[in-house]
């Protein structure tokens, strides 16, 4: 499929392979990783014909059709669905003559409501949506062309956790050969089953996920050279806290916590370009609560989001927050820090306690001319020179690099930089609305790391399930209205996102929801777009059977089967029949 022999690339006078070889195949979902500066963007313009080798062969199969998410919006006046389709090869030649064709728009609205686009959106134009929703389009425009390699450049940045886990679902299902550059662990390991590691000037290709590759190169580091004390110290204080959680009483929790430690404990030997050293400094004070809402209604004037909020914030709390897109996660978070979204009720706040807050767009906030050091020395008179720059040392900025001005920066060193303000502000309480977006993964582990000893609460606002995984002690689901404590761990949330698709309409607004609830009895694509949904669920279940049957098989001989084992298997079937109802029920509704 893709073949690369002996490469040699260059970004101007910058080496970035030499004599890399590769093969690739169709049907292979390929993590890329490598540090900072190794090649990986630059391997995607080779693909794609936009950077020419210095040495060397690469080719492609003849007649391969390349997918990609472009970074900029074509003719902002089409319309959703019709920008989406304008890339199928069955539009672009107009074989309106081909029964096909007419299943490719029902096919590109279910497409952009699945990521998350609202029916009644769907002909309106593209100028009408924000950047992060037109680049949503742009990449149900790479997935709907009938691709044979498709290239993902961090696909995960502009989508919530909801999206996420869909194109999680939809990338198990592809069948070409698909290139993804991701931040995220948790997405590529759901979805990799490959990993190609960009080291040395050179390409080394790994079977397994992103999690099998790191703990096959840990071996193969530990086997040339001794574990030194400072990483022997890092695993064993890591393993302190799966020691902690193991014992605590959310089950769930303990075991989602002790798998994301494991994977930190592995991450903790790879070899970095950077060491980061991010550390919470103790709050000035410590109290046991923190603030507290209750009967509270919030949201705006014309568009109320969640009713009767009651929540008690404690010092220890680390609490995940959950809904889809445009429920009020971060009005919620907004409502507790200054009350702006606050329509009534009662937000309490511990007058001595100090708040951390990391916005989505806190990092556009900063001065373009401000440097490290004169951005933490106007913020902190009281510190010396040289204690800032040993702080700052610990995030990545050593050096002359602390007399560097923002505006030369990356997105990931702003956000280094917002974090490192915030942290040394001391704060008692820390607000995270989407703080990975810019950072990459091994600061994301670090950070991960860091809020395990922090000494404080924390609410957080991510698709990262890695973070999320590796921090949260309680999630809070805002759902119809409600903000209510959710029971289970992320894969459980999955499958209540699941079932909920066939059950009841997106609520976006109350507006769009009514206007939905009504298009749900009378839109023949929407009946249809559910009736796949049903199927997907009746496959998913019937697979579920047929493991539980091959188990209890298995076990019937030693007369032990265990009896959680039995009662799932008999769920399974009572769910089995509830959406072989609701299918048979949509297509009776379908026909009349």
């Amino acid at each position: 499929m893709l073949s690369i022999k002996n490469l040699q690339l260059a970004y101007g006078s910058n080496v970035l392979l030499k004599n890399a070889s590769v093969q690739l195949y169709k049907g292979q979902i390929v993590g890329i990783t490598g540090q900072n500066g190794t090649g990986k963007t630059s391997l995607f313009k080779l693909i794609l014909g936009k950077l020419q080798p210095e040495a060397g062969d690469y080719s492609l199969t003849n007649n391969s059709l390349i997918a990609y998410v472009e970074q900029e919006i074509h003719g902002q006046d089409e319309l959703l669905v019709d920008y989406v389709l304008s890339v199928h090869p069955l539009i672009i030649e107009d074989h309106s003559d081909l029964p096909e064709y007419y299943q490719l728009r029902p096919r590109a609205e279910k497409l952009l409501m699945n990521l998350g686009f609202e029916l009644d959106e769907l002909y309106l134009p593209l100028k009408q949506f924000s950047g992060g929703w037109q680049m949503r389009v742009n990449l149900a425009k790479a997935l709907f062309l009938p691709s044979d390699l498709l290239l993902l450049d961090e696909p995960t940045n502009h989508l919530d956790i909801e999206t996420v886990m869909w194109l999680e679902d939809w990338l198990k299902q592809y069948r070409g050969l698909a290139l993804i550059i991701s931040h995220d662990r948790e997405f590529l390991d759901n979805v990799t089953t490959h990993t190609l590691a960009l080291s040395g000037k050179d390409l080394t290709l790994y079977t397994g996920n992103y999690t099998t590759f790191e703990k096959t190169r840990t071996q193969q580091i530990m086997e040339q050279q001794q574990m030194q004390a400072k990483t022997k110290a890092k695993l064993d204080h890591l393993q302190s806290f799966v020691d902690r959680f193991s014992a605590g009483t959310r089950a769930k929790q303990a075991q989602s916590r002790a798998k994301m430690i494991e994977k930190l404990q592995v991450a903790a030997i790879m070899p970095k370009d950077v060491e980061f050293n991010i550390r919470f400094l103790e709050p000035q004070y410590n109290v046991d609560k923190l603030l507290s809402i209750h009967e509270a209604d919030i949201g705006y004037i014309d568009k109320p989001l969640i009713n009767q909020v009651k929540l008690d914030i404690f010092q220890d709390s680390k609490i995940g927050l959950l809904g889809k897109n445009g429920v009020g996660k971060s009005t919620f978070i907004k409502a507790l820090i200054d009350k702006s979204t606050l329509l009534n009720g009662h937000v309490d706040v511990n007058s001595k306690i100090k708040i951390g807050y990391f916005a989505q767009n806190t990092v556009d906030a900063l001065d373009s001319n401000d440097t490290p050091l004169s951005y933490l020395s106007r913020q902190h008179k009281d510190k010396k020179e040289q204690e800032l720059r040993s702080f700052l040392g610990g995030y990545g900025f050593m050096g002359d690099k602390v007399k560097e001005q923002v505006a030369t920066f990356s997105g990931g060193e702003k956000a280094r930089l917002t974090i490192a303000g915030i942290i040394l502000d001391r704060p008692n309480i820390l607000f995270l609305d989407e703080p990975t977006n810019h950072l990459d993964m091994q600061m994301r582990e670090e950070l991960a790391n860091s809020i395990q000893d922090f000494n404080g609460a924390v609410i957080i606002v991510s698709h990262d399930k890695f973070l999320l995984q590796s921090i949260v002690d309680e999630f809070y689901l805002i759902n119809n209205n409600e903000l209510k404590p959710f029971s289970g761990d992320l894969d459980d949330y999955h499958e209540f996102l699941l079932a909920k698709d066939t059950t009841e309409p997106s609520t976006k607004s109350t507006k769009t929801a009514t206007v939905k609830a009504v298009s749900v009895n009378k839109n023949p694509l929407k009946i249809k777009s559910d009736m796949l949904k049903t199927e997907e669920h009746i496959a998913r279940t019937n697979k579920k059977i047929a493991e539980f049957e091959q188990q209890i098989s298995a076990l019937s001989s030693s007369n032990n089967t265990p009896e959680k084992l039995v009662a799932d298997y008999e769920m399974a079937k009572i769910k089995l029949a509830e959406f072989e109802t609701k299918w048979l029920e949509l297509q009776l509704l379908l026909d009349s």
